[in-house]
């Protein structure tokens, strides 16, 4: 792939652990969200007594916001000093993995992330084994939410080896 084609990545991975706010945590940090959206979100997140959330900045549907959840998939584009990419936020609940192979089908590569408290669940499988059917080899596993077990190696080797044997199992 030529740098200058635009790399499209989708971000998969059970519900709830935590691909919306990873994806809206990068935007917000490369300065790639409009100063007028992360107004809007901080409004709607007061207005529900809520601390601000990076995930609604990708969440475009007031119900998935309103729900917690992401329905539909989103996809936002940005660009770096390198090339320019376009992230494509796929829903993780059960219910909504038609949306989620919709949003995979376009991408060239994706960020597999797994909770580091939660482990490897049924939609992490689910997912994986997609991305497989539909030929997308790039992929980055990310195990997200250390913090909540205090960075604890032991943690994070079990989660790395649950998941690699799967991804064997796959491939």
């Amino acid at each position: 792939m030529n740098q200058d084609e635009t790399l499209k990545i989708v971000i998969v991975g059970h519900v709830d652990h935590g691909k919306s706010t990873l994806i809206g945590r990068l935007f917000y940090d490369t300065g790639s969200i409009p100063q007028t959206r992360y107004d809007e979100i901080a409004a709607t997140c007061r207005a529900q007594g809520r601390e601000f959330e990076y995930a609604y900045l990708m969440d475009a549907l007031e119900e998935e916001r309103d729900q917690n959840i992401t329905i539909d998939t989103a996809s936002t584009f940005f660009k770096t000093t390198k090339r320019p990419y376009v992230i494509i936020d796929a829903p993780g609940h059960k219910q909504f993995l038609k949306n989620m192979i919709t949003g995979a089908s376009s991408a060239d590569a994706a960020i597999l992330l797994v909770d580091g408290v939660e482990g490897v669940r049924e939609q992490t499988k689910r997912h994986a084994y997609v991305l497989s059917l539909l030929g997308i080899r790039q992929v980055i596993v990310t195990i997200n939410k250390l913090d909540m077990v205090g960075y604890d190696q032991k943690v994070f080797r079990q989660v790395e080896n649950d998941i690699r044997a799967f991804l064997h199992s796959v491939d």
